[in-house]
């Protein structure tokens, strides 16, 4: 595989989906079909229309080819080299990049597989560029979700509470100078003295979506290779550097035999990874460019460590790491997803292998070598690959996936359909989710139908 010229692209698709294991337990989470493609293609076509020629997919060790297969079908141009790590799916992100680090040669992009925007990657890169950035990190409108009556995900009632991030971003550098999470805090937030001296005035935003794509120099991977003690990437490694970036260097010693000092080893601070090279330098002391006009102090504050918000307006994402998000990524995604490239992603509406024997269809999507009987109703569907849909039965706004069979006169509504699982005749299902080859039968309304012993977790 040859390297890209100034940035490589990494797609993390190891993990597990713990968020929403009653999909995950049949289906690896970067394999989930939305609009019946799978949701791996989504960042990769992200990429390619951004102009990348290749990407490194990180994938669990037992998926590498599933992943290969599905990738296949699919129209994409961008090669893909396919790399699978020993238990992928109970690995943080930053433990993911720190496995494959020997592939990253340049500076680099990591992108999560369950981010669907139309955000243009080339705009995140310029300003990374900009401003010999550290890191840039990707931030997009919170998703506003329709009105609980118009919207019900499948599943028990209950009241779901999405992660908030906290966001701090400097008003007049556009640095990120604050993350975290808002469960870390009870109530109130604790800001550092260090941040408030060095920025006079910045803003914490609670209705900004952490994006999971960040741009990032390769000399932080040089020092996570270094510093194992981190493991996830938002969680830890981040909040860990946009604090470094407010502090400077540690005074460095020459050993003296006549005293007790001893040469400071810079190589393990950050800043010790963070040197600028020597031209870079000097063609900003030359530069009239400031990044700050309230006071005298030198470009950056003479910063080496420097990161980047990037603020998409006008712009739609969504992570699908929730049974909430996948399913409104479906139900929203003909309507979200304007850009032409889905149009050419080698799966038709309707596939021509297809058999449909109703004339009672709309506005659905139908994969290879699905079977639909006569004299049934089918509305906003994704009706996945060798699926069987017989006679008599009413399917509206549900998700179908592969080998299901649905049998005569059942009625489906608003409900998730895993692979291989089986609706048994006059079976009525309302806002539910039936798991992997699970067998249906009766009236049921907003349950999980799964063998509960899928669900634990060892």
């Amino acid at each position: 595989m040859s390297l890209y010229k100034e940035f490589q692209a990494v797609v993390l698709a190891g993990g597990g989906g713990s968020r929403m294991t009653e999909l995950t337990q049949g289906q690896c989470k970067c394999l989930l079909p939305i609009g019946n493609i799978p949701m791996l293609w989504y960042p990769l076509q992200l990429l390619e229309y951004a102009g990348f020629k290749e990407a490194i997919v990180v994938v669990s060790e037992n998926i590498g080819n599933n992943v290969s297969l599905a990738l296949k079908k699919l129209n994409l141009k961008i090669n893909v080299d396919i790399v699978p790590v020993e238990d992928a799916e109970d690995l943080g992100t930053a433990d993911s990049i720190r496995l494959i680090h020997e592939k990253i040669h340049t500076d680099f992009l990591v992108i999560s597989c369950d981010l669907i925007s139309n955000v243009d990657i080339c705009e995140v890169l310029n300003l990374y560029r900009k401003h010999n950035a550290s890191i840039v990190a990707l931030m997009l409108p919170v998703p506003k979700l329709p009105p609980s009556d118009d919207f019900v995900t499948p599943g028990p009632k209950n009241k779901q509470m999405p992660e908030t991030d906290l966001i701090g971003i400097d008003n007049e550098t556009g640095r990120l100078v604050f993350l975290a999470s808002a469960s870390d805090f009870e109530e109130t937030i604790n800001i550092s003295q260090m941040l408030l001296k060095k920025c006079i005035s910045f803003t914490i935003h609670s209705k900004l979506l952490d994006a999971h794509l960040y741009v990032m120099s390769k000399w932080v991977l040089d020092y996570l290779v270094h510093n194992k003690t981190f493991s996830a990437l938002k969680g830890e490694l981040l909040p860990h550097i946009v604090r470094n970036q407010l502090t400077k260097p540690p005074k460095q010693f020459t050993e003296d035999k006549n005293t007790s000092i001893v040469q400071f080893n810079s190589k393990k601070d950050i800043h010790g990874f963070a040197n600028e090279k020597p031209l870079d330098d000097l063609i900003r002391k030359m530069s009239a460019y400031n990044d700050h006009n309230t006071d005298l102090e030198d470009v950056y504050d003479g910063d080496i460590v420097r990161c980047y918000a990037h603020i998409a307006s006008g712009k739609f994402g969504i992570r699908v790491n929730t049974i909430q998000m996948y399913h409104f990524a479906n139900t929203k995604i003909s309507q979200l997803w304007t850009c032409h490239e889905i149009k050419e992603s080698n799966v038709p509406r309707i596939s021509a292998s297809a058999t449909i024997n109703t004339t009672q269809i709309l506005d659905c999507c139908v994969d290879d070598n699905a079977t639909v009987y006569e004299k049934t109703f089918l509305k906003q569907c994704h009706i996945g690959p060798n699926a069987v849909i017989e006679s008599k039965t009413r399917v509206s706004n549900s998700v179908i996936m592969e080998n299901v069979t649905i049998k005569q006169r059942c009625v489906i509504q608003n409900c998730i359909l895993c692979s291989d699982c089986v609706i048994e005749e006059g079976a009525v299902l309302q806002d539910c989710v039936v798991g992997p080859e699970h067998v249906v039968a009766g009236h049921h309304s907003h349950e999980v139908l799964t063998d509960t012993d899928r669900l634990i977790e060892i």
